[in-house]
């Protein structure tokens, strides 16, 4: 398992602070603490970036995988909590493997969270978060009427709890496969093609699962799908399920 590190509660819906603009002092200084964040994944000085997470997050921050980006531009910045949390996206060039992307840069976004602590914003994971789906939170989510036990925030997360039934895929021009993707977390997650290779088409019969649910994922071949890797994010824990298409 993977995960990459900038996604972490995408799926989130990130109430904006839309009634006035960020004030100006609020909105340079975040998108300062943004930039030198990314850019020590460029120069990948990832030790220097410790220092820009939030401490109940470095956890988290240690078990990702590093990226390493070439390059990188902020998208959007949506404020919420009167300007104290902000979601950001952003673009980032970097390498992919794979058949078809094997050296070739690709541009693809970035989401990130962050939040004002002592007067300096931090790239964080609200693990409370975790238990609300894309609509807000997971209706009953931990209630005695339920039965179902109120998530621990203490325990560490449990990243590889979304998994595949298997793992590969046959490179047969003309054919359609199916796998099974289970969401085995505590949280609503989603499901997003993050990497895909040419001559396949990929769907999701439901994008959203909410815990203990599945997902069937339809892979269909045309007349020449190549091998290599097709990838799967599961957000908001940004991990990467990889299906080996094999010829």
């Amino acid at each position: 398992m993977r995960i990459t590190l900038f996604t972490a509660l995408a799926a989130v819906c990130f109430a904006q602070d839309a009634s006035k603009p960020a004030p100006k002092a609020v909105d340079a200084a975040l998108r300062a603490r943004i930039k030198e964040f990314y850019q020590y994944h460029v120069t990948e000085e990832y030790r220097k970036a410790e220092k820009l997470v939030a401490e109940e997050s470095q956890d988290l921050y240690y078990a990702a995988s590093k990226q390493h980006y070439l390059n990188f531009e902020i998208q959007s910045i949506r404020y919420s909590d009167n300007f104290k949390k902000a979601k950001v996206s952003v673009q980032c060039e970097q390498f992919l493997n794979g058949v078809g992307f094997m050296g070739k840069a690709v541009k693809s976004p970035s989401t990130s969270t962050w939040k004002l602590l002592n007067g300096k914003w931090f790239w964080y994971v609200d693990r409370e978060e975790l238990t609300r789906g894309p609509f807000g939170k997971i209706a009953n989510a931990g209630t005695k009427a339920t039965g179902a036990t109120p998530p621990d925030f203490n325990k560490p997360v449990d990243l590889g709890g979304v998994k595949l039934e298997k793992d590969a895929v046959e490179a047969k021009p003309q054919t359609t496969q199916q796998l099974t993707i289970a969401n085995g977390t505590p949280g609503t997650v989603s499901l997003v093609l993050h990497q895909n290779l040419p001559g396949w088409e990929v769907t999701f019969d439901k994008a959203n699962l909410n815990p203990g649910e599945k997902a069937v994922a339809t892979f269909k071949a045309g007349d020449n799908p190549h091998g290599g890797e097709i990838q799967i994010m599961v957000n908001p824990f940004g991990q990467i399920l990889t299906v080996q298409s094999k010829r």
